[in-house]
């Protein structure tokens, strides 16, 4: 796991505890390790190594609403998507989350990329509503294509 602030950690190990047991305190077990520092400095050192990893459950960034897929929000997203995939096995899934439902164009635009990432990756998406929100949320679960699928799903 990668988190750029210590404070959400020690304050998740404080009042998470039930949720989180002792792995904020340890850091670092047989099937896991958290990191603490800028997700894209990690990104780019297990490229350069070429690490892989199983899951990828993205948090960074909200789909920016605009009128077109352009700008440095939307630079910045898809250099996220990027690089994600560059250290995901050919098996693993990443998992995020959209927007809210009534952003269609935006999802609309977000998923248009999605179609252009190479190599190819399909997506199933679910709605879910978010109280904090008041609003349905869409998620989306994305994995590489595989030879025989034909599109997204």
């Amino acid at each position: 796991m990668l988190e750029i602030d210590e404070m959400v950690m020690n304050a998740c190990n404080k009042y998470l505890k039930s949720i989180c047991g002792d792995v904020l305190e340890q850091r670092k077990g047989p099937n896991y390790e958290i990191i603490v520092e800028d997700c894209m400095l990690t990104v780019n050192k297990f490229i350069a190594e070429g690490r892989k990893v199983d899951y990828i459950f993205g948090d960074l960034t909200d789909i920016p609403i605009s009128e077109t897929a352009c700008g440095e929000l939307w630079e910045f997203m898809i250099t996220i998507l990027d690089s994600a995939f560059k250290i995901l096995k050919p098996d693993g899934k990443f998992m995020t989350h959209g927007n809210g439902a009534t952003s269609s164009e935006s999802l609309k635009l977000y998923e248009q990329e999605l179609v252009k990432l190479n190599p190819p990756v399909q997506y199933t998406k679910s709605k879910a509503f978010v109280p904090s929100f008041f609003e349905d949320w869409i998620f989306y679960h994305i994995a590489f294509k595989n030879d025989n699928d034909n599109g997204d799903a």
